[in-house]
């Protein structure tokens, strides 16, 4: 054999071996000639022989792709290349190293409340971008762009596939600027114009509706929202607020921190949030309680509150200083940090997961809230009042109580499941159903004793015409299940 040709095929075999090395064991290391390291007894090497010897390999590798490649590339690409990877191969689409410093900054400034852009948030969705929530009063919020839309173009081009990164990038711009995003939404296409602007709009509004009952809105959680939330909660109590709902619907998240000071103005001494890292508690953050004011307080939540959101919904759920009304949350339970590098890169990097006061998992599950009210929007009218039309008949001349079997019991527990309340449709008036009827009787204000006597079956029949009829009109269902339930508690 020619003595080039057998040198060059070993050349390629090598660096075949080199390749696979960085991706599967160390096992074989030494065969190609980057020397030898200890073994421990168990035969594995130490963890940082692996990485140094694998380090020397990385080296040679990426030395042999900028020397042979059929384009002229420059190391300092390579190894960005190299740090991405690492953090690629976790297949986590929270966690991301940025090439683009800019898009790295760009992310910053957003989850500290200030970006120029059309004020949207976004989840890597099969290799796309998948909106998580439009912030209100931003161009996307204004335009009508929801959660769970997919970007399949900017400008016209497809993003699809591209990952969530690529469609931040594009979308973003200069202030005054325009951009076409068009979404996938129930297999249409929808498109948008938008121009792009300063997003830093106040992240906390309210008002004080009837009733003494104080409306916030929080619509992400900046760097300084836990001082607009506690001055605009200061501003409505001497407007003679007595109660108050706070809106976290479509709250994609923000800083962690924040969200912790605002729960402490909630919630009565007792744990916020646990920190868990491979499978491990690391960190617990609790409230003092010294703000807490026992004021009645209900908390809105849909499928677009994500992140901090959650942790303040299961905080105030956990530790009963809300009642959550809406929809199950987004069910990201898991804590970015933003890290700087000496070479100039930055990281955004899931470093653990957030629980429960009470140590349950948030991540992929979402809280569920205590009455579950579909968003206005999802409503479809027809379609509920062909299944209020489908509910038994409570015509029964009897009073169920526990144990009480019949068309009475059916038809009441259909009705409450409809309201959201958390009821199996068996006809048997069971202890859980029981506990359900004495919670509608309480939020409607009557005797609460668990019993289905004509009154309580009359008003069940009478909410649900409500809800229908709220429906109808394009009444905010949620926002009136919350008035309902503070009132009671008046």
């Amino acid at each position: 054999m020619n003595p080039y040709k057998s040198r060059k095929i070993a050349r390629i075999i090598a660096i075949i071996i080199v390749v696979v090395m960085v991706v599967t064991s160390i096992t074989a290391l030494g065969v190609i000639g980057f020397g030898n390291f200890a073994y421990g007894e168990d035969g594995t090497a130490s963890r940082d022989a692996y990485l140094d010897a694998e380090a020397g390999f990385l080296k040679e590798y990426i030395k042999y792709i900028q020397r042979e490649y059929k384009d002229t590339v420059d190391y300092e690409l390579l190894m960005k290349g190299a740090f991405a990877g690492v953090v690629d191969v976790l297949d986590d689409p929270y966690s991301e190293y940025y090439i683009d410093t800019e898009a790295g900054q760009r992310f910053l400034d957003g989850a500290t409340g200030t970006f120029e852009g059309v004020g949207l948030s976004f989840e890597d969705y099969m290799g796309s971008a998948r909106v998580v929530s439009a912030i209100p009063g931003t161009p996307a919020g204004r335009a009508g762009i929801k959660s769970g839309d997919v970007i399949v173009k900017v400008d016209g081009v497809s993003v699809a596939g591209t990952g969530a990164s690529n469609a931040v990038r594009l979308i973003k711009g200069e202030k005054g600027s325009k951009v076409e995003i068009t979404v996938e939404r129930g297999g249409a296409e929808l498109s948008f114009t938008l121009t792009r602007e300063v997003i830093h709009t106040m992240s906390v509004e309210g008002k004080l509706l009837d009733g003494g009952i104080g409306y916030i809105r929080i619509s992400s959680f900046d760097e300084d929202s836990d001082v607009e939330f506690r001055d605009a909660k200061a501003r409505l109590a001497a407007a003679g607020a007595k109660s108050f709902i706070i809106d976290l619907r479509d709250n994609p998240g923000g800083v962690v921190a924040t969200v912790l000071k605002i729960a402490n103005q909630l919630m009565p001494a007792g744990p916020i949030t646990h920190y868990m890292r491979q499978d491990v508690i690391i960190e617990s953050h609790s409230a003092d309680g010294a703000a807490y004011d026992k004021a009645p307080l209900a908390l809105l939540v849909n499928k677009g509150s994500a992140s901090g959101s959650e942790i303040l919904a299961a905080a105030l759920q956990d530790s009963k200083a809300a009642t959550l009304v809406g929809e199950t949350t987004y069910g990201k339970g898991v804590a970015q940090v933003m890290m700087g590098f000496p070479n100039g890169g930055m990281m955004k990097f899931s470093t653990f997961y957030f629980l429960s006061p009470d140590k349950k998992q948030i991540n992929q599950v979402g809280v569920k809230p205590d009455y579950v009210v579909a968003s206005p929007e999802a409503k479809d009218n027809g379609a509920l009042l062909s299944l209020y039309l489908s509910f038994a008949p409570m015509r029964e001349q009897t009073k169920p109580s526990l144990g009480a079997v019949g068309l009475n019991v059916y038809g009441a527990q259909q009705r409450l499941a409809f309201l959201g309340y958390d009821v199996e449709t068996t006809g048997v008036l069971d202890g859980g159903t029981a506990y359900e009827v004495s919670r509608f009787q309480g939020n409607m204000g009557m005797y609460a004793y668990g019993e289905l006597d004509y009154s309580t079956m009359a008003k069940l029949d009478e909410a649900c015409k409500a809800m229908l009829a709220g429906t109808a009109t394009g009444a905010d269902a949620q926002l009136a299940k919350a008035i309902e339930i503070i009132k009671a508690q008046h």
